[in-house]
């Protein structure tokens, strides 16, 4: 059996029936996947090991069509053909459990208890156990807060820019993790 291991990250932006709510991005209800993006990392170094790919709405035209693009490399029936890589993965798994039900029908879907790499545990252990400020060994600064002005202006560059930032960013930390954890032994 191959596994495939992608860096794996969405942003959101609220409906426009709840711009005004400063959590809609948060739920699944009250926003859109405005982009889907990933890259797969070198199975050894965690390095990238080919192109970030960003599917985005401004260039796909809608969240559905992100979600079909998706679908075309994300295996709902082999949970080891996409093995997500990332931080925090439970919100990308909520956010697409939602939007697989509302675009396509799909229910009973248990995206969270598939495999995955999820670097959240081990960066609040590295932040001595505190959840507040730990995303911040992520060179997270908490300019996403502004996702979704950028996406109301439609400053799509500046969107790019910090899902960029945001991949190399998680890259780094992934191949340091990858090639320092290894070696502690209890």
């Amino acid at each position: 059996m191959s596994s495939y291991y992608y860096y794996l990250d969405i942003e959101t932006a609220p409906l426009d029936e709840f711009v005004d709510d400063l959590l809609a991005g948060l739920d699944p209800v009250k926003s859109r996947i405005i982009s889907i993006q990933y890259q797969p990392p070198d199975f050894v170094t965690g390095r990238p090991n080919g192109e970030l790919v960003i599917l985005s709405d401004w260039q796909l035209g809608s969240e559905k069509n992100i979600l079909d693009s998706f679908l075309q490399i994300y295996s709902l029936k082999n949970p080891w053909h996409f093995i997500p890589v990332g931080n925090n993965l439970l919100f990308e798994c909520r956010f697409l459990k939602y939007k697989l039900w509302q675009h396509y029908g799909l229910q009973g879907l248990k995206l969270g208890q598939r495999p995955m790499v999820d670097l959240k545990h081990v960066l609040i252990i590295m932040n001595g156990g505190r959840f507040r400020g730990y995303n911040t060994l992520l060179g997270k600064s908490g300019i996403a807060a502004n996702m979704p002005a950028w996406y109301a202006t439609k400053d799509f560059y500046q969107i790019e820019q910090y899902i960029r930032e945001e991949a190399t960013n998680f890259a780094k930390v992934y191949a340091v993790l990858k090639s320092e954890l290894p070696k502690i032994r209890v």
